[in-house]
């Protein structure tokens, strides 16, 4: 998304990140537990800036060849505009920079838009936790993305747009 900069999260952003974690949310992730992320070798946080305003922001969990997406959030006022698809982007490309074979995420049913954010990029249901979220005991759907089959690691590998791993000619014939 044209003017929307996307930079390593700080310490100095999370009263902006928690202002829009706490209307984003039923049960938001506390301060303290933001501060935690932020120093854990496996978790990266972004926050979206537009114009110097931070009106989104991203955690992701990296560990080996598998990434977890732990929480993404658009303010309000900057819903629509393309933030939430930049700042899902972005993981995606931090996942291929890193060779991650594997993104999954936790979702609510009821959350048809971001449903349809991640559907956009390919991600599809692997699973389900019942009464998974503690505010209504509503169902967690888990989403994956493969991005490389164990099999395809040491190959070259082709994405399209959606995310998903395009097989070659000669991988086709076998």
């Amino acid at each position: 998304m044209e003017g929307i900069v996307i930079e390593k999260m700080k310490e100095s952003d999370l009263p902006a990140v928690l202002a829009i974690e706490n209307v984003s949310f039923p049960t938001p992730f506390t301060e303290s537990l933001f501060r935690m992320e932020l120093n854990l070798n496996v978790a990266h946080l972004y926050v979206a800036k537009k114009e110097s305003r931070i009106v989104g922001y991203v955690d992701f969990w990296r560990v080996g060849p598998e990434m977890h997406l732990i929480t993404i959030a658009v303010h309000p006022e900057f819903r629509k505009l393309h933030i939430g698809s930049a700042l899902v982007e972005f993981m995606i490309d931090n996942a291929k920079t890193h060779r991650v074979e594997h993104i999954s995420l936790d979702v609510r049913p009821s959350n048809g838009s971001g449903m349809a954010l991640y559907e956009k990029y390919g991600f599809r249901q692997t699973g389900l936790r019942k009464g998974y979220y503690q505010d209504n005991q509503e169902d967690a759907l888990v989403l994956g993305l493969t991005l490389v089959t164990p099999l395809d690691a040491s190959k070259p590998s082709k994405t399209s747009n959606s995310g998903q791993l395009e097989e070659s000619a000669d991988e086709k014939k076998s």
